[in-house]
């Protein structure tokens, strides 16, 4: 029997699927996780559908969905005119906001990335194969903030079982442990995917301590990625989504180009942002009563955590922390955008495997 599984990354940045092929690979897809409101009009929906760009019609307006509201936000921001007050990053928006369901306009969020989940799990595969499991990511709740993920999970999971996926739901923090496979280094031998798993996505920043695959605390910070780019857009007076380009083009804490303002900003941002979450994190394994008796591995994944250099920043701040245990390494996942997809992929793919298993017993 063919086993088929999915894993789904709800990223607030990016959507990343990891899923069986029917070929026997894994297929990856990535779809940018944001929109443009426009004013409906006959012959511009004309002109979107004959390019096969991705929209949707809904309550009188368009929504041009992905890397096509991406790149049209781009071009927009040239001749954008503002009023008053109105400030230039409205032209893109997104259905998430600090790793949850944006609550500023839940019905068209929930429409949008209803279909941006669609999407980006259909393409090239198509849908839902007979009792396909899929993992999606959850993110923890912040020990910064009040919100939480109650809704944003039962959402998720509703609209991708009524999709015809036998779906759960996996912590973000838990899908890098799965992928990356952290160990505990114990004079008897090395302990599988035991150690910290860390996912530093664009909404929030989001922790596991795992024991054998075993969730053994799970937090998150609110603030990451998009708090930098927010930031830096202020400070230098630029469209928020030209801030992320320079960051996703040009930003290597390597070499820093003091000549941009935009990088300037983005460093000092970023700094920041460093000391503030991983201040957290030391104080929050700090106060922890349990012991870990050997040297354990972290695992860095994300796009906040993408730019060259970013990992020696970060592993010269938990070397100098007086953690309750010892580090072996700190280590950026081998592949940083879809460390998550590819976690929940290989937890589904695990229960996939068990089910057919379970099956063959009965026979």
């Amino acid at each position: 029997m063919e086993i088929n599984a999915v894993g789904l990354d709800i990223g607030t940045m990016f959507l990343q699927s990891a899923r069986d092929d029917g070929k026997g690979g894994v297929l990856f897809n990535t779809v940018r996780d944001c929109f443009r409101e426009l004013e409906y009009d006959a012959e511009f929906e004309d002109t979107l559908h004959t390019q096969g760009a991705h929209y949707i019609k809904a309550d009188g307006k368009l929504y041009v969905l992905g890397n096509d509201a991406y790149l049209q936000a781009g071009m927009a921001e040239f001749g954008a005119a503002l009023k008053p007050g109105q400030d230039i990053v409205e032209i893109l928006k997104r259905p998430m906001k600090d790793g949850i369901l944006n609550p500023d306009s839940p019905k068209t969020a929930l429409v949008i990335l209803r279909e941006l989940m669609r999407a980006c799990i259909e393409k090239e595969v198509g849908v839902a194969r007979p009792e396909e499991i899929m993992y999606f990511s959850i993110p923890a709740d912040p020990v910064d903030s009040l919100i939480n993920n109650v809704f944003h999970s039962k959402m998720a999971e509703q609209y991708l079982t009524s999709l015809g996926y036998n779906a759960k739901a996996l912590g973000e923090g838990l899908a890098v442990i799965y992928s990356e496979n952290p160990k505990m280094h114990a004079p008897d031998g090395l302990i599988p995917f035991t150690g910290i798993g860390i996912s530093m996505g664009a909404g929030q920043c989001n922790f596991c301590l795992a024991e054998r695959g075993i969730p053994m605390d799970e937090f998150s910070v609110a603030r990451s990625g998009d708090w930098i780019d927010m930031n830096a857009a202020r400070m230098t007076g630029q469209p928020k989504t030209k801030v992320t380009r320079i960051k996703e083009r040009q930003l290597d804490f390597n070499k820093i180009d003091q000549t941009s303002e935009v990088v300037m900003a983005l460093e000092c941002y970023y700094n920041e942002l460093v000391n503030y979450v991983f201040g957290i994190f030391a104080k929050r394994f700090a106060g922890n009563k349990g012991s870990i008796d050997h040297p354990i591995d972290v695992i860095i994944s994300g796009g906040t955590a993408s730019p060259s250099g970013f990992d020696r920043r970060v592993r010269t701040l938990i070397e100098k922390m007086n953690l309750p245990f010892k580090v072996n390494e700190v280590r950026m996942a081998k592949d940083m955008m879809r460390s998550v997809a590819k976690g929940c992929y290989l937890r589904a793919k695990q229960a996939a495997k068990k089910a057919m298993l379970a099956k063959e017993v009965i026979k």
